[in-house]
């Protein structure tokens, strides 16, 4: 690794670059823009009916303060707004629970007060400036508030900056989405915050020398103000979302392309300084059908590094605060200091950002080269057909059908039927079909492509999962595995339109044979439309991950609009004995109807030593989706 040019930059650019010369002040206002309704259908004298805008300031102060702030002070904003404006909803406890969260999810411990009682150098009690300081707006990344990356923002305060944090806050009741009207409450609310703070003159600052910093989803809205008000000066975005790679998510490439298309960022209209930092591992088991490059279509003058062997969360505070690795401490250490010397280029006439930009991009671990993609053919190939039981004629429903091992696929409906449609890139992947109680079959997509649609498939019946055992009732001793957590605020699920989807976690059977009585878990949050269907599968531990499904039949558990809550899956009639560990799942088969974009289920997430495994498709492999694991467990009796 070359680290010594870096190095040497950080010793011999100048003391004066890296002293903090101010101390880093906070601030939290809240205001109303009684120029928009937030919640409709409300009278004036509603606190709701008008536009909240919560503002989180970092201010230079000369003044040595004694009130040092935790992260806690900062992090429990959160709780206190979503309580405030949330409409009645009970968040309290939420502020431990995400801490508790955070730790788990970086593999350090359990307690959140490892996170939560994380020293700032921030203070609440100093004297605002004298001056006016050069303008900072930082946008939020999706659903985020300043704390999400207070440490480049006191470090940009001590370093003489006026910061101002813009919360991402989408329309009523709050909930921030993909959705072009959510991302412009983002862009009025920053519009608002400096035409209020010009007025008001609560700090100083000269908005005449503003820059942008943005975090992922607080790209595109900063792109967009940046288009709206071309008198900013400078852009700095931590892999931002004005930059988008399609193909992963069908919803999300929606939202976001209508978004491009609405010409509401005018790319080739920045004429500021930009400098955009992009994570490694944007491509890593994906094939991006097409790409839009905010970077690649300006004429700016411009900045790109792409750290290697980074993550998109290594461009979040919490990594680095809590020493999960070096790695993430040394990346999130770099980019700051970038961001910080290209702001005092731009905005102060400073010049080391030249000497260090050079160091960072000899390293290793970094590229100046964009991702590169291949053209993709945008024809699709449409397959349709209906599965059959090869011995009764009769249709299959509820078969998976997919792209092997690609996160694309699909299930056949209660009639056996299904359609799925794919880009030429797959032309040469492999179809899988499978379904439980019968032998899987798979079809190169070149062959299938000159066969007459629809196909009728046959599946051929597999015997023999579950052996037969004689349960006597005599002194059976019940227990219950897995992970019982009812967490309202950590979470996992599936958006309204990933059918075949699946997640599950792994549970030890650890005295056999041990009868399986019921299945439960816990619905934390649901918003579709229409009523779910989702089958529950048994599999084999095969290396860690799922193998054959053990179960003979489909179990299918209904879950209806909006039902949230216990719900438990009676399973006495299955007679399913286990005799070793087992991974237990649910995956969504079927939809009774139209769900709306945005709609979601998720189901509650806890501390859980194996994690919640997770496959996007009916046919894409397994990974391990979180450290913490999904709500899942049985009812048992030991035999």
């Amino acid at each position: 690794m070359r680290y010594f040019p870096l190095l040497v930059i950080l010793l011999f650019t100048g003391l004066d670059t890296f002293a903090q010369r101010y101390h880093a002040g906070f601030l939290s206002i809240q205001v109303q823009d009684t120029t928009r309704i937030f919640k409709p259908n409300t009278a004036q004298g509603d606190n709701l009916h008008y536009r909240p805008v919560e503002l989180d300031i970092w201010y230079p102060s000369e003044e040595q303060g004694n009130s040092e702030l935790v992260f806690e002070d900062l992090f429990s904003l959160l709780e206190k707004r979503a309580t405030k404006y949330q409409d009645g909803q009970d968040f309290s406890g939420m502020t431990e629970e995400l801490a508790q969260f955070y730790v788990a999810q970086l593999g350090i411990g359990t307690d959140g007060k490892n996170l939560l009682d994380i020293p700032t150098q921030s203070y609440s009690d100093l004297s605002f400036p004298d001056s006016t300081h050069p303008v900072i707006l930082y946008m939020a990344g999706f659903n985020g508030m300043g704390f999400e990356n207070y440490k480049v923002l006191e470090e940009l305060a001590q370093s003489g900056y006026l910061v101002i944090s813009i919360w991402s806050v989408g329309r009523y009741p709050g909930d921030m989405t993909n959705e072009l009207e959510d991302m412009m409450e983002q862009v009025l609310d920053a519009e608002f915050a400096v035409a209020y703070l010009k007025k008001k003159g609560i700090v100083s600052g000269d908005f005449e020398k503003m820059g942008i910093l943005a975090y992922s989803w607080g790209g595109m809205s900063a792109a967009a103000f940046i288009a709206r008000n071309p008198d900013t000066k400078a852009f700095v975005s931590w892999d931002g979302t004005e930059s988008h790679y399609f193909g992963e998510s069908e919803v999300d490439d929606r939202a976001i392309r209508k978004i491009y298309d609405s010409k509401l960022l005018k790319p080739e209209r920045l004429k500021i300084p930009y400098l955009y930092l992009e994570s490694g591992d944007k491509l890593d088991n994906f094939t991006p059908s097409e790409s839009y490059n905010y970077f690649e279509k300006s004429e700016a003058e411009k900045y790109y590094l792409r750290f290697r062997n980074s993550k998109h969360s290594d461009f979040f505070a919490i990594p680095s605060i809590l020493n999960a690795s070096a790695n993430s401490v040394d990346i999130y250490e770099q980019i700051k200091t970038a961001t910080v010397l290209f702001f005092n280029k731009v905005l102060m006439g400073k010049e080391d950002f030249t000497s260090y930009w050079a160091g960072l991009k000899s390293q290793d671990n970094t590229t100046d080269q964009l991702f590169s993609l291949s053209d993709q053919e945008e024809s699709e190939l449409e397959f349709s057909g209906s599965i059959i039981d090869s011995n009764n004629d009769k249709p299959i429903p509820y078969v998976n059908i997919g792209v092997l091992n690609k996160g694309i696929g699909t299930v056949s409906d209660p009639k056996g039927e299904f359609s799925l449609s794919l880009t030429k890139q797959f032309i040469k992947d492999t179809i899988r079909i499978s379904a439980i109680g019968y032998k899987s079959i798979e079809f190169p997509i070149q062959k299938l492509m000159f066969e007459e649609m629809p196909l009728s498939i046959h599946l051929e019946e597999r015997f023999g999962e579950l052996d037969e055992v004689v349960v006597s009732t005599e002194r059976l001793k019940r227990k219950t595995l897995g992970n019982k957590t009812q967490s309202k605020f950590m979470s996992t699920g599936f958006s309204y339109d990933q059918l075949g989807a699946e997640m599950g976690i792994k549970i030890n059977i650890r005295s056999t044979p041990t009868l399986v009585e019921a299945f439960n878990f816990h619905v934390s949050y649901n918003r579709l439309s229409a009523p779910s269907v989702f089958r529950l599968n048994f599999y084999q531990v095969e290396q860690g991950k799922p193998g054959r499904n053990i179960l003979r039949e489909n179990i299918l558990i209904k879950i209806a609009p909006n039902q949230t809550g216990e719900i438990s899956m009676d399973l006495q009639a299955y007679h399913i004995v286990l005799s070793e560990d087992v991974i237990v799942a649910l995956e969504w088969v079927e939809s009774e109807g139209e769900n709306k974009e945005g709609e979601a289920i998720f189901f509650s997430l806890g501390l859980f030593n194996s994690g919640t495994l997770y496959k996007k498709s009916s046919q894409s492999e397994f990974r391990k989706h979180s450290s913490l694991g999904v709500g899942f467990n049985l009812d048992v009796s030991i035999l």
